[in-house]
Order: structure tokens, then C-alpha cells, then sequence
């Protein structure tokens, strides 16, 4: 697993916490040590998982780890391997 893909989960992380409002989209790119470029492609994943999410049968709610799991599933293939 690449330290980029790493750095990408953890701002996954930081975007559902800003997508929150915890944090704001500044400070969660900071935490995560991304470019503008690849925090932008991170933001973007998050708020399409989060739709998906929301979209599933039986959810009555998007929860934090079911956004964060499905945003960054494409960056943790390098540990299934």
C-alpha cells in the first residue's frame, strides 16, 4: 500500500468529518497532507458514498464508518493483496 493511498484514507476520514462540520474542508486537508488535486478527488468520493449510502435499502441514517468504508475502499486494495 502506497503512502498516497494512505494519506487518501486518512482524508477520507477528515472529508466526513468536515462534511460534518466538525472540521472545515481546510483544516481537513491539512490533516491529511493532501494536494488540492487528490483532496478534491477525496471529497468527491465521499460525497458520492455518501449518497450511496444514503441510497441503500433499510438505512434509516448515513453513518460515519458505512460513508467512510465506501469512500475508501478503492485506496485500501493494496492491504487485501
Amino acid at each position: 500500500m502506497s503512502k498516497e493511498d494512505i494519506r487518501k484514507v486518512l482524508g477520507v476520514t477528515a472529508a466526513v468529518f468536515a462534511q460534518r462540520g466538525q472540521l472545515s474542508e481546510a483544516e481537513a486537508q491539512e490533516m491529511s497532507g493532501l494536494s488540492n488535486a487528490a483532496f478534491k478527488e477525496v471529497l468527491d468520493k465521499v460525497g458520492k458514498a455518501a449518497q450511496e449510502v444514503k441510497a441503500e435499502p433499510g438505512k434509516k441514517h448515513d453513518g460515519f464508518y458505512d460513508i467512510v468504508s465506501h469512500a475508501a475502499d478503492e485506496y485500501l486494495e493494496g492491504i487485501r493483496k
